[in-house]
C-alpha cells in the first residue's frame, strides 16, 4: 500500500514537472519577444535610412513625373452691363480647349543610382507628344466671337518636376516650328509646366495638328492625364516590376523578365471634365494614370515578413525539444531553451546585416546555415545522439526553409502560410497522439 502511495506521488511530482516545463517554456517564448520587437525595430530603422537616402538621389536626379497636356487657353472678354443694358466693364478671362485627339508614345529607361549600400531606381524617357485640335464652338459657352482674343491664345504643357527636361522643346503646329517657353502663369493643369504663345492663332488655323517631343527624366513614376476626345498611350521600358496607377489601368498590358509593354485607350466620357469650358469651372488634376516602377519585397521588406514569423520558428523548435525530453527522458534546462532561442533571433540579424551587402537571398542562405550548424552542434552537447540533434536541428531547417517559400510568394502567401501550419499542427497531433502525459 505504502509503495502504491509512493508511486502516486511520484507521478503526480512528474506531472507537476511536466506542467511547470510547459509553463516555464511558455514563458521564455514571451520573454523572447521583447528581442524579437527590438529587431523589428532595427529592421525598420534602417529602412527609414534607405528611404531618406533613396528620396535624396530622387531629388537630385528628378522627382516623379507628371504630364499633362497640351492644352490650348484663349482669352476672352467678359462685358458686365447695367439695368438699362449698358457696359459698365471688361473683364478678360480664359478658355480652356483640349485636344481633339491625343496620341503620346513613351519609352521609359530605368536605371539603379546607389550611394553607399543604398539604391534608388530612376529613369530617362523618351515621349512624343501628338494629335490635333477641332475650332472651339464658343457658342456652347455663349461668347461671342468678337470677345474672343486669339491673338492671346497659349498653349499650355503641365510637368510636374521641371528639372527633369533634358532638351529643348519645340512644338510642331501644322507647318510651323514654335520653342516652348518655361514657366506656366496659369496653374489649372498644375503647379509647373512650360507655355507657348500662339499669337498668330485665327479662326483659320483649325484643325490644327500638333507635335512635341519630350526627353524627360524622373524617378518612381510616370503619369499621363486624359485630355484628349480620346486619348491613347503607349509606354515600353526594360523595367519588369510595373505597377499600374492612377484612375485608369491600361487596355492592354505585357509584362516578361525584359521588360513590359501597355497600351490605354480613355475617351472624354471616361472622366469629368468637358473637352471646352470657360474659367476655373473644372480642373484635370484628378484623371492621372500611369505606371509606377514598383521594387518588388526589396531585402528591407523581405526581412521585416521574415522576423515577424520569428516567434513561430521559436516555438516550432521548443516543441520539438520539449517533446524529444517527453520522449527520451532526458531534460533540457530552462537556459538552453533560452540559447537555442536567441541563436533564432541571431538569424534575423544576419539576414539584415548581410542582406544589405549581398541581397536577401543568398543572405538567407548565409544566415541559416550558420545558425542551424550552431544549433547542431550546441544541441549535440545535452542530447543523447548525434540522431537526436539532426532530428531537432531538422525541424529548424524544415522551419527557415517554410519561411523562406513565404518570401517569394506575393499574392498567395497568405493562404500558403495558413495550410502549411494546419498541416504542421496536424502532424503534430498524429505524432503525439499515443504519448501518455499522465503516465497512468
Amino acid at each position: 500500500m505504502e509503495a502504491k502511495e509512493f508511486l502516486q506521488e511520484k507521478q503526480k511530482s512528474v506531472n507537476w514537472q511536466i506542467t511547470l516545463k510547459v509553463f516555464i517554456i511558455g514563458a521564455i517564448t514571451i520573454a523572447l519577444l521583447i528581442p524579437k520587437f527590438m529587431i523589428l525595430g532595427l529592421i525598420g530603422e534602417r529602412q527609414g535610412t534607405a528611404e531618406i537616402t533613396k528620396q535624396d538621389v530622387m531629388q537630385k536626379w528628378s522627382l516623379a513625373q507628371t504630364v499633362r497636356g497640351p492644352v490650348l487657353m484663349i482669352p476672352y472678354i467678359e462685358r458686365s452691363f447695367d439695368v438699362d443694358g449698358k457696359e459698365i466693364s471688361e473683364t478678360v478671362r480664359q478658355t480652356y480647349v483640349l485636344p481633339k485627339t491625343l496620341k503620346i508614345g513613351s519609352e521609359v529607361t530605368p536605371e539603379k543610382r546607389k550611394i553607399s549600400i543604398y539604391e534608388a531606381v530612376v529613369y530617362e524617357s523618351g515621349i512624343k507628344v501628338g494629335g490635333n485640335f477641332e475650332l472651339p464652338d464658343f457658342n456652347t459657352l455663349k461668347i461671342p466671337l468678337n470677345d474672343v482674343l486669339w491673338e492671346k491664345a497659349k498653349i499650355l504643357v503641365s510637368i510636374s518636376d521641371l528639372r527633369g527636361i533634358n532638351d529643348k522643346v519645340e512644338l510642331s503646329w501644322n507647318d510651323s516650328v514654335f520653342s516652348f517657353l518655361p514657366g506656366m502663369e496659369n496653374r489649372l493643369i498644375g503647379n509647373n509646366g512650360i507655355s507657348l504663345p500662339l499669337t498668330s492663332l485665327s479662326e483659320e488655323s483649325f484643325p490644327a495638328n500638333f507635335q512635341f517631343t519630350l526627353h524627360l527624366k524622373g524617378s518612381e513614376s510616370l503619369n499621363f492625364a486624359p485630355l484628349g476626345e480620346t486619348t491613347e498611350v503607349n509606354m515600353l521600358s526594360q523595367w519588369n516590376d510595373p505597377g499600374f496607377t492612377g484612375s485608369f489601368l491600361p487596355a492592354d498590358h505585357n509584362i516578361n523578365k525584359d521588360g513590359f509593354t501597355a497600351e490605354w485607350k480613355i475617351l472624354n466620357f471616361n472622366r469629368n471634365f468637358p473637352q471646352l469650358w470657360k474659367n476655373d469651372e473644372y480642373r484635370v488634376t484628378d484623371a492621372d494614370f500611369g505606371v509606377k516602377l514598383v521594387t518588388v519585397a526589396d531585402h528591407y521588406q523581405k526581412s521585416s515578413r521574415s522576423a515577424k514569423y520569428g516567434i513561430m520558428v521559436i516555438l516550432f523548435v521548443f516543441l520539438s525539444f520539449f517533446l524529444n525530453e517527453i520522449i527520451t527522458k532526458q531534460k533540457v534546462h530552462p537556459f538552453q531553451y533560452i540559447l537555442v532561442g536567441f541563436a533564432v533571433l541571431i538569424f534575423y540579424l544576419l539576414l539584415l546585416s548581410i542582406s544589405e551587402q549581398l541581397g536577401f537571398n543568398l543572405a538567407y542562405l548565409i544566415s541559416a546555415v550558420a545558425v542551424i550548424t550552431l544549433v547542431l552542434f550546441y544541441s549535440r552537447t545535452f542530447l543523447k545522439s548525434w540522431g537526436n540533434a539532426i532530428v531537432q536541428t531538422l525541424i529548424l531547417t524544415f522551419s527557415f526553409g517554410f519561411i523562406f517559400v513565404l518570401m517569394q510568394l506575393e499574392t498567395y502567401a497568405l493562404l500558403v502560410g495558413s495550410i502549411g501550419l494546419f498541416v504542421v499542427l496536424a502532424l503534430t497531433m498524429f505524432f503525439t497522439r499515443k504519448i501518455n502525459w499522465y503516465n497512468e
